[in-house]
């Protein structure tokens, strides 16, 4: 039974000796670092070491929700995957939503950490208080689904959630994500990898244990409050109808949708990859996460030209860009069937995407020869030829190993030459979302613990809309879209720790991001409803802007400096055409926003790492 919506319980599973140990945690402990990626860092910081390798058995796995989930109330039901990144090097941290959170705090526990590796391919099944090690050898190579399937039979009992990372991870793809049941993932920063390092297949979690809450009344007026908001929230209320793909219009009439590898922001074609096009002819339905009215969860399903099934989930807004208008692809089935692919392989679709334009535009321009591509028809608006790079790089085979390894690699093997065509930061691939229009995302991709990620602080609008959204977070100045001045650089810190909060407690931004569903101060009613706690707006503010700088001193443990934040030649280049024509990241500006950044952060501005002060400051001295 749970004490206000937390267990004081980690579950700690040693692969290589197969052991596990319920180990208690302290509440003072879990209102400092509340959950998701903050605990996990705290793992990572104290059980491993600068030397550590991702690949590593010494890697520390951690799968975690918040202490607020698994409440009944829309956006309160994701879940937070911690490790070494195998792709970049730093920290990797990622979410996903469904029913794995809830499940793990049900079964008892408010973390799973996962060490070292076993000598057989496994996967862990853990139903409440019972924990066992299984066998999973004769799952070796399955797709997500077919995995899926076999659970349906081999699992005791309904009510299961499992994570997986499908045959990618297993091959040690270094952008391998995770599969969470059937409709969700946790997508960046190579996690999947991590898995598949460990021998560890999937993680399937039952926990039937009731949720005890400080204050359940309290919680279902936010529950109805949130339903009846819906339909007056221009953004919730698009995503129920559409879910993400639904912004695809207007995110590409603002030349905010990357093209032709990041070359341009903008097709002319892009209303075919909207939602509001292709629903009536692919649409299968909806799912949602725990406890959420939105249900922004959209299944596609058909038969030709591509078969395309419902088991998996449709694309995002983020697949439908880069699988999709970046590689100038635009019949919405075609982007639906690589989706499937990735999903099935357990690839993440961001990065797979990146890597795909790369090697399009390095064949355009004679920089790839075509017996490097095996024999393969590569190309943009070649959707079979994309079909077959996706496989080949989940099975690693022929340039698909080459790709496995992320854009250094390939840079390295095709030539330097081809280097302004690798759009990444850190060896991870940018989101759709484009920094040459967004000025907040060109100095979040740069500066980001986790490498570029979009969702890792408000965007422009933010600053431009003013109002209490904006002001809440004591963002002081005004601004434009593309301004670039003191007050975008509060705004991007200020929602910074604002969205790492969200991502301690395991909070969908959809519900809980400014100008959404619910309130600054009703975020504290969470936590006191929930958790009992009484935790003022400042506390929780302090516990996002402790989870990002905890990050950021991992990283310079690792040896990561500010010499590394830099951003693609590409990026610095005007946009050609389009709504976006013109803007481009001026290399003046965004070299004072970083120096504004490291100031007004707490970091030296030298190194961008944290300074000794900062960390004290934030009760992370022991970090030092």
């Amino acid at each position: 039974m749970m004490a206000n919506g937390y267990n004081g319980t980690v579950l700690r599973i040693d692969l290589t000796n197969e052991k596990t140990e319920k180990v208690p945690v302290e509440a003072e402990f879990l209102r400092a670092y509340l959950g998701g990626g903050a605990i996990g860092t705290f793992y990572l910081h104290k059980e491993t070491t600068a030397q550590t390798d991702p690949l590593d058995p010494e890697n520390v796995l951690c799968i975690a929700p918040g202490v607020t989930t698994g409440a009944a109330v829309s956006g309160v039901s994701r879940c937070s995957v911690t490790a070494l990144s195998p792709l970049t090097g730093m920290v990797g941290d990622s979410q996903a939503g469904g029913a794995i959170g809830p499940m793990i705090k049900r079964a008892g526990y408010d973390a799973l950490v996962i060490t070292g590796r076993a000598d057989r391919l496994v996967y862990l099944w853990i139903d409440g208080g019972q924990v066992q090690i299984r066998n999973a050898g004769h799952l070796s190579g399955s797709k997500t689904s077919a995995l899926l399937d076999s659970f349906d039979s081999e699992l005791e009992g309904k009510g299961w959630s499992i994570i997986q990372c499908g045959p990618a991870g297993e091959k040690l793809v270094r952008f391998a994500c995770l599969m969470v049941d059937r409709n969700d993932v946790a997508g960046r920063t190579g996690l999947g990898a991590v898995f598949g390092s460990k021998n560890l297949r999937a993680v399937a979690v039952r926990g039937q244990n009731d949720l005890n809450f400080a204050d359940p009344e309290g919680l279902k007026r936010l529950a109805q409050k949130a339903a009846k908001a819906i339909p007056d929230a221009a953004f919730p209320a698009t995503l129920q109808k559409y879910g993400t793909p639904g912004v695809v219009g207007f995110q590409a009439e603002s030349g905010n949708f990357a093209t032709h590898n990041y070359s341009k922001g903008f097709t002319t074609e892009y209303m075919q990859l909207s939602g509001e096009t292709y629903a009536a002819d692919l649409g299968a339905g909806g799912t949602t996460c725990f406890g959420c009215a939105v249900r922004c969860r959209k299944r596609v399903k058909a038969d030709k030209p591509y078969p395309l099934s419902e088991d998996l989930g449709g694309p995002e807004f983020e697949t439908l860009g880069l699988l999709g208008s970046n590689l100038d692809i635009t019949d919405p089935a075609a982007v639906a069937r690589a989706n499937q692919l990735c999903g099935e392989y357990g690839i993440d679709t961001i990065s797979m995407g990146g890597l795909a334009g790369y090697v399009f535009e390095c064949l355009e321009k004679g920089l790839i020869s075509d017996n490097e591509i095996d024999g393969v028809a590569l190309g943009f608006s070649k959707p079979e030829g994309l079909f077959k790079l996706i496989e080949k790089t989940g099975q690693r085979e022929g340039i698909g190993d080459i790709l496995a390894e992320g854009f250094n690699a390939a840079v390295e093997k095709f030539g330097k030459a081809t280097k302004d065509l690798a759009i990444h930061v850190k060896n991870q691939g940018l989101a759709v979302h484009m920094p040459q229009v967004k000025p907040s995302q060109a100095l979040m991709y740069a500066v980001c613990p986790i490498g570029p990620d979009h969702q890792s602080c408000e965007h422009d609008w933010l600053l431009d809309a003013g109002g209490d959204d904006c002001l809440g977070l004591g963002i002081v100045g005004q601004g434009d879209r593309d301004s670039t001045n003191l007050a975008k650089v509060r705004m991007t810190i200020n929602s910074q720790f604002y969205y790492s909060l969200l991502d301690s407690l395991c909070l969908c931004m959809f519900c809980w991001g400014p100008g959404n569903l619910f309130t600054y101060r009703e975020l504290e009613d969470l936590l006191r409803f929930t958790t009992g706690w009484d935790c003022t707006f400042f506390e929780l503010m302090k516990a996002g802007e402790r989870r990002v700088n905890l990050m950021r001193q991992l990283n310079a443990k690792r040896g990561f400096t500010r010499e590394h934040d830099c951003l693609p030649a590409r990026v610095f280049e005007p946009l050609p055409d389009g709504p976006s024509k013109g803007k481009h990241v001026d290399r003046d500006s965004f070299a004072e926003m970083l120096d504004n950044y490291f100031n007004m952060i707490g970091w030296d501005p030298q190194t961008g790492n944290p300074s000794s002060g900062k960390l004290k400051e934030l009760g992370l001295e022991w970090s030092i």
